[in-house]
């Protein structure tokens, strides 16, 4: 959750969604933990401004399944490889993801297009 500033996304929390599909090689968020995630960022005055997931076994790029599942264009998909300790973002455009650049603080952590 953050806030979109100039192609600059500021992400200022993080949320943690239980992982519906119950299984360690896909993922599903339940529509009742996204709409509480949803609403309660708006209180804070945030929205959405990506996901993050791991994957266990293989590198940091889009799977066919992250391509099934994505359906919030421009926004940000973090995707860590477990097993190659590697962190990337990609944009989802509605049709394919593009690579973008990230920069991670103590503070905060910034995506840029």
């Amino acid at each position: 959750m953050g806030t979109v500033k100039t192609r600059m996304r500021i992400v200022k929390s993080v949320e943690a969604a239980e992982n519906a599909a119950n299984s360690s090689c896909s993922y599903k968020i339940a529509p009742e933990e996204l709409y509480r995630i949803l609403t309660s960022g708006e209180e804070r005055g945030e929205s959405i401004v990506g996901f993050y997931h791991s994957h266990p076994s293989w590198e940091a790029e889009p799977s066919r399944l992250d391509l099934e599942l994505a359906s919030f264009p421009e926004i940000s998909y973090l995707i860590y490889s477990v097993r190659d300790r590697v962190l990337k973002s990609y944009i989802w455009t509605g049709r394919t993801f593009k690579k973008e650049r990230i920069k991670v603080s103590k503070r905060k952590t910034t995506v840029n297009d």
